[in-house]
């Protein structure tokens, strides 16, 4: 598990709700009980790829801090939206590559 710089923590001014996913019923997805989590939200469009390989355009990254938990099946909700989780892993630290800075999560 990697380290939050101090200087990362003071810019997580925002939050993110996550909420586990369950199972689906067949009718649709069953999500747990949320955690919030303080998060830096950038709004910015780029190109990903997703984790089957294929090419897509992301327009949000919510960085977070290295142990927070989160799945591509997920329920996450910001700035009262909840979109769907095009990708999530892990950040590596510049100086310090097998050291994790951050999860983002891309939506």
């Amino acid at each position: 598990m990697g380290k939050l710089s101090d200087d990362f923590a003071e810019l997580m001014i925002q939050n993110i709700l996550i909420q586990p996913f369950l199972r689906n019923t067949g009718y649709g997805d069953v999500f747990g009980e949320g955690i919030l989590y303080p998060c830096i939200i950038e709004h910015k469009i780029k190109p990903i790829t997703k984790p089957d390989g294929s090419l897509t355009v992301t327009t949000s990254q919510i960085h977070l801090d290295p142990g927070a938990i989160v799945g591509p099946r997920d329920k996450v909700t910001f700035e009262g939206i909840s979109p769907k989780i095009i990708s999530c892993g892990p950040d590596y630290d510049i100086e310090d590559p097998e050291d994790i800075y951050a999860i983002v999560i891309y939506t």
